[in-house]
């Protein structure tokens, strides 16, 4: 039978654009809508930096509360992108769930919601600013989908998430040391635009074509790649200079800078391959160490 703007079977609904999706979609295409391997690797880094803070691992009722805080967020605004850019995917990744119609937007939209205030929830039950940075750094995720990822300022928003994380971490057992919050905005600085570039880089060309103005659309695939690479030795090499300076041992900070200059060197070895997973992988494991150095 037909409904406006597209049709609609027993099998499932359609939405606005006539796509039509199951009622009941698989969990995989659920699962890829959450953007799990990115949401687990920044909550990873989240409890970690919670550790580096207590100087010692959470126990497991507040391990569960730290994930509730961070996990659903991150699902949150996966789905919210993937929202925002499913006419676009149709296009240029037609496999996603939302572009493919594996999902129907009714479920992005549950996921975002749901998954926001479960996490601003949770971070409630901690100290005071901890509801208010987790808000900081939700909120930032959510003005890249709706509104600045196709514009110039589209790098703000993973720098305000990547300086209100170790905050947030901090905010949680009531400690913040103030030459460490000082080095933060910079070093993230470097760090959010290298994997902004790193992520936006390939899909460049496209983004452009579709009247987009981001950084990477702007300077092209060849060049956010370039920049990734160079941005995300520089942050490595920061960190390790500016160690003696904060009371870091400047040799445990290296160890945790050598993933990502590796990944850096020989990513700019091999041209073509994808600067995004390994450079965010280097720079997880850069951050928890850089945290765990800290007196």
């Amino acid at each position: 039978m037909e409904a406006d703007g597209g049709t609609v079977s027993r099998a499932g609904t359609a939405d606005p654009l006539g796509v039509e999706a199951p009622a009941r979609p698989s969990p995989r295409a659920v699962l890829a809508l959450l953007h799990p391997g990115p949401s687990l690797l920044v909550t990873a880094c989240f409890v970690a930096a919670v550790a580096a803070a207590r100087h010692r691992p959470p126990d497991l009722t507040t391990g569960i509360r730290l994930v509730l805080v961070m996990l659903p967020i991150q699902f949150a605004i996966g789905a919210l992108n993937d929202l925002c850019d499913r006419e676009a995917d149709r296009v240029t990744k037609p496999r996603k769930p939302l572009a493919s119609g594996a999902v129907a937007p009714r479920v992005a939209v549950g996921v975002t919601a749901a998954g926001l205030l479960l996490g601003v929830a949770t971070a409630a039950t901690f100290p005071l600013p901890t509801v208010a940075l987790a808000a900081t750094g939700a909120g930032a995720g959510v003005a890249y989908d709706l509104w600045l990822q196709r514009g110039l300022l589209s790098w703000f928003p993973y720098w305000v998430a990547f300086v209100a994380l170790p905050l947030c971490a901090w905010a949680t057992v009531g400690h913040l040391d103030r030459r460490a919050a000082l080095a933060v905005p910079p070093l993230a600085l470097v760090l959010a635009l290298s994997l902004h570039l790193a992520n936006a880089g390939p899909d460049a060309a496209a983004d452009r074509s579709s009247g987009a103005a981001g950084l990477a659309a702007r300077l092209g695939a060849r060049w956010s790649r370039r920049l990734s690479l160079w941005l995300a030795a520089v942050a490595a090499a920061a960190a390790v200079l500016a160690a003696p300076v904060l009371g870091q041992p400047a040799g445990v900070v290296l160890l945790g800078a050598i993933p990502l200059l590796g990944a850096a060197a020989v990513l700019a070895a091999l041209r073509g391959a994808r600067t995004f997973p390994a450079l965010a992988c280097g720079t997880a494991i850069l951050v928890a160490v850089w945290l765990l150095a800290l007196p």
